[in-house]
């Protein structure tokens, strides 16, 4: 079960360049937190027309439901978690539906398996900070110390295969160095998405 699951994250990770996925999350449960100030719409700060907006909302205890918005007709869902690792807070982010093109094969759409993604958040009011994972640099390092973190590669797409514990030490070790991450993003309430 377990290859099936990778074969098909591979699968994905090569329709959606730079982008790696995990096959595990990124937290256990005693990792969980939930934040209520989270919940509601944010959006991109400075952005005056179509700002990409998340909106969270509650999804059981420790779960929110996170829609996407980045233009009209570009969305999508995410069941989302938070957590902590030591002092730094975190989402794990795994989408809840994949949809791809009309125009291709079904057995590619059914191959598909979704994966989870890392967000680090570094502040959650007034605004909301989050940075993506640096998928450059994480390529680098895979490419260059192939044993760093356990993953599968199919040409120069990646999919780790880590542990859970494996890549929380994977995070923590290399947070510090200022380029697992991209540089954070910055998301207001909509009534202030225009202020600077």
């Amino acid at each position: 079960m377990k290859t099936r699951k990778l074969i098909a994250l591979a699968g994905l990770a090569l329709c959606l360049p730079g982008c790696i996925p995990s096959l595990n999350p990124f937290y256990t449960d005693k990792d969980l937190v939930f934040d209520p100030r989270l919940l509601g719409t944010w959006a991109e700060k400075g952005k005056e027309q179509e700002p990409e907006t998340w909106s969270f909302e509650k999804a059981g205890d420790k779960a929110y439901k996170l829609a996407i918005a980045e233009k009209p007709g570009k969305e999508g869902e995410f069941t989302a978690h938070l957590f902590k690792l030591k002092h730094e807070y975190f989402l794990d982010l795994l989408p809840r539906e994949c949809n791809y093109a009309t125009n291709q094969a079904e057995l590619i759409a059914a191959s598909m398996f979704p994966g989870h993604l890392l967000v680090r958040v570094s502040q959650i009011e007034p605004e909301l900070k989050l940075a993506l994972f640096n998928f450059d640099w994480l390529s680098r390092q895979l490419t260059n110390n192939p044993s760093l973190l356990a993953h599968h590669r199919e040409d120069d797409r990646f999919v780790l295969t880590a542990s859970t514990r494996d890549l929380q030490r994977f995070v923590l070790k290399h947070l510090a160095e200022g380029e697992l991450f991209d540089k954070p993003g910055e998301m207001v309430r909509p009534a202030k998405a225009a202020d600077r």
